[in-house]
């Protein structure tokens, strides 16, 4: 009886315990096809509202607003070289520097945005008095050779290459700016090669074959 009666707190309280209320469910974060939609969302309002803030994307209010389980997201965006892939690229330089990109493939990604774009202004403006590079042709150019490859490529798209602005497009309309010519610039710049633009295309395109030869003799 007395061991029955020392007992009967301790069964009385486990008793107690085993009434209580039940352990809260964990917390489950967004879906991944909710936080790759977000993502994507993210870089599509930089792209278009790129001219408002010039690439420094660092002071957006889009990147202010990234969370650490989007960086994985951006970086598969940027290494599958599709669309918005140079601004996924671009964001996690600043938001993510320890996501590093080989020479390589900071070049390929650069190259496959100046071939798919269809306003040039990014990448530079040809004057009369000379070529003045945009955000995007600095950092192609700080790419140095690694890109080179791909440039030279590009020495045979002769697509037009339109630029946003009155004075801009006119000038470039009149010089019938193409693909072509900014390559060509890109390419001359990095191996301090001959250029002199010539207003006319058909006196630009001999120069052009001659730096796609010399290319092709460096190798």
């Amino acid at each position: 009886m007395t061991v029955a009666v020392a007992r009967l707190p301790v069964v009385l309280f486990l008793l107690a315990a085993s009434c209580g209320a039940p352990a809260a469910a964990p917390v489950r974060g967004p879906e991944p096809g909710a936080v790759r939609a977000e993502a994507t969302a993210l870089l599509e309002s930089l792209e278009k509202s790129f001219y408002s803030h010039w690439g420094s994307v660092e002071s957006t209010p889009e990147v202010a607003r990234l969370r650490d389980d989007h960086v994985p997201v951006l970086r598969d965006i940027a290494d599958s070289n599709g669309e918005h892939a140079l601004m996924a690229l671009r964001v996690l330089m600043r938001r993510a520097p320890r996501e590093l990109f080989t020479p390589a493939a900071k070049a390929i990604i650069y190259w496959t945005a100046f071939q798919r774009d269809d306003r040039f202004n990014r990448w530079g403006i040809i004057s009369t008095s000379g070529f003045v590079p945009g955000v995007y042709g600095h950092e192609l150019l700080a790419l140095g050779p690694s890109v080179a490859p791909y440039l030279q490529r590009s020495l045979r798209d002769t697509r037009r290459a339109p630029v946003a602005g009155v004075e801009e497009e006119r000038t470039s309309r009149i010089q019938g700016d193409r693909v072509c010519d900014y390559a060509w610039i890109f390419l001359a710049t990095m191996f301090d090669r001959p250029l002199a633009y010539n207003p006319d295309s058909r006196h630009r395109d001999p120069q052009i074959r001659e730096l796609d030869l010399w290319l092709d003799r460096r190798r």
